[in-house]
C-alpha cells in the first residue's frame, strides 16, 4: 500500500504503517502464550503475556484502517473513481483469494484444532475447501476491499452535498472536541454493540467491528489534508499520552480483576467504557509523535513500507509453523518467545525478497523471453523486385 498522499509523501504515515505491522507479529506470537485459547499454545500460560494484546490490540486496527482512508482519499483525488477500484482491487483481492486458499490450511493443519487430524495434507486441504474456507487474518484484505468500494461510491455523494464536511470535522476536533466527540462515539459503539455482536471476523456478522473500522476510514479519508487537525493532535500530543497511559492502566487492572468470578459484570462494563478511551488516545498519540519522530525519508521505513503486505499475509502461518516445530522439541515456553518473533521476521523477509524477485525480475524476463519466441515464430516476408 502506497502513501503518497496529496501534500506530497508522509513518511510519518509510512512508519506507522510499518510499526503496526510489526507489532502485529508481536501480538500474534504473544497468543502461544496467553490465556487465551489460539492454533497452537503453550504448555502453560501466562496472565502477564496478555498484556501484549491488552496494550496494542485496542488501537492497532483502528489505525491501520485510518491510515487506508488517508491513502484511498487521497488517491480519489488524483484518479478517477473506476481506476481507484481497479488499482485497489488488483492490489487486495488476489493476495486474499491466495491467502484464504494457501496461507491459511497450514495454520489449522498444524493445529490441535485440526479437524481432519488423521488426514493428508492434500486430503485435509480438499475437505477445508469443500467444508468452507476461513479468513483468519486474511479478514483485513477483505474488509479493507470493502470499505474501499463503499467510499469509492460515498466519497463524491458526499462531497458534492456537504462539500465543507472536511473543514467542519477538523474543527469539530478541535480542543477538548479532540477527545469528546470520537471516545463518545467509540464508546457509545463499544456499550451497545459490542455486548450483542462482539467481534466476528465473519463479514455478514461483524457489525461491531464494521462500525469502528468503518468510522476510522471515513474519518482518515476525510481528514487527510485538514492541516486544522494534524496541528491539533500536535498541539495535544501530551495529552492524548498521558490519557492514553492512564487508560492502559485502568484497562489492564480490569482485566486482572476479570478473572474473578463474582466481579466479571461490573469489570466488563468497565472495559468497554475504558477500552475506547485508550483506542482514540494512542491513536492520537501515535500519530502526533510519529509526525515529529518520522517526518523524514528513513531507508529501513522506505524498504519495510514496499513489503508490509507480504509480511502481513505471510506472518501468522509462518508464527504457526515455527511454534509447531519448536513444540516438538519441546522448547515451546516462554523462552522461546522471542526467538519465534525474530525467526518470524527473518523468513517474512525472505519470502518478500523472493516475490520481489520473482515480480520485478523473473517474470519481466519469462514475457521478454516469450515475447521474442513469437516474433521469431513469425514467417519472415520476401519483397522481391
Amino acid at each position: 500500500m502506497t502513501s503518497d498522499l496529496t501534500g506530497g509523501r508522509r513518511h510519518d504515515i509510512d512508519a506507522l504503517r510499518v510499526f503496526c505491522f510489526g507489532t502485529i507479529i508481536i501480538y500474534h506470537t504473544s497468543l502461544i502464550y496467553g490465556t487465551k485459547d489460539w492454533w497452537l499454545n503453550s504448555v502453560e500460560s501466562s496472565r502477564l503475556v496478555d498484556l501484549v494484546e491488552i496494550a496494542s490490540h485496542p488501537w492497532r486496527m483502528s489505525l491501520l484502517f485510518f491510515i487506508s482512508g488517508l491513502v484511498t482519499a487521497s488517491l480519489l483525488r488524483r484518479r478517477s473513481v473506476a481506476e481507484v477500484r481497479s488499482t485497489r482491487s488488483r492490489q487486495l483481492l488476489p493476495p486474499f483469494i491466495l491467502g484464504v486458499l494457501l496461507v491459511v490450511p497450514p495454520q489449522i493443519f498444524l493445529s490441535p484444532h485440526n479437524p481432519f487430524p488423521d488426514l493428508s495434507y492434500w486430503e485435509f486441504w480438499v475437505h477445508y475447501i469443500q467444508s468452507g474456507v476461513t479468513l483468519e487474518h486474511m479478514w483485513f484484505l477483505a474488509y479493507l476491499w470493502i470499505y474501499m468500494l463503499a467510499w469509492s461510491v460515498l466519497q463524491p455523494k458526499i462531497q458534492r452535498n456537504w462539500p465543507d464536511i472536511s473543514t467542519s470535522l477538523a474543527n469539530r476536533l478541535q480542543g477538548k472536541g479532540l477527545f469528546i466527540f470520537p471516545i463518545l462515539l467509540l464508546m457509545f459503539l463499544r456499550v451497545c454493540l459490542y455486548p450483542v455482536f462482539g467481534v466476528t471476523l465473519v463479514i455478514t456478522t461483524d457489525f461491531y467491528a464494521h462500525a469502528v473500522y468503518f468510522s476510522m476510514f471515513m474519518a482518515g479519508s476525510l481528514l487527510v489534508n485538514e492541516k486544522g487537525f494534524w496541528q491539533e493532535i500536535d498541539r495535544q500530543r501530551w495529552i492524548s499520552l498521558a490519557v492514553a497511559i492512564l487508560s492502559l492502566l485502568a484497562l489492564t487492572g480490569f482485566y486482572t480483576l476479570n478473572f474473578w468470578q463474582d466481579t466479571q459484570e461490573t469489570v466488563s462494563a468497565a472495559i468497554n467504557i475504558t477500552w475506547p478511551i485508550f483506542q482514540w488516545c494512542a491513536m492520537m498519540t501515535l500519530l502526533a509523535f510519529a509526525g515529529r519522530i518520522a517526518s523524514r525519508p528513513n531507508r529501513v521505513v522506505t524498504y519495510l513500507n514496499k513489503s508490509t503486505m507480504t509480511y502481513y499475509i505471510a506472518h501468522q502461518t509462518v508464527i504457526v509453523i515455527v511454534a509447531y516445530y519448536v513444540a516438538q522439541a519441546g522448547l515451546l515456553d516462554i523462552r522461546s518467545f522471542i526467538p519465534i518473533v525474530v525467526a518470524t521476521a527473518i523468513i517474512c523477509a525472505i519470502i518478500a525478497e523472493a516475490k520481489t524477485l520473482v515480480t520485478a525480475r523473473l517474470l519481466p524476463w519469462i514475457f521478454n523471453l516469450a515475447s521474442v519466441r513469437k516474433s521469431m515464430s513469425k514467417p519472415v516476408s520476401s519483397d522481391v523486385s
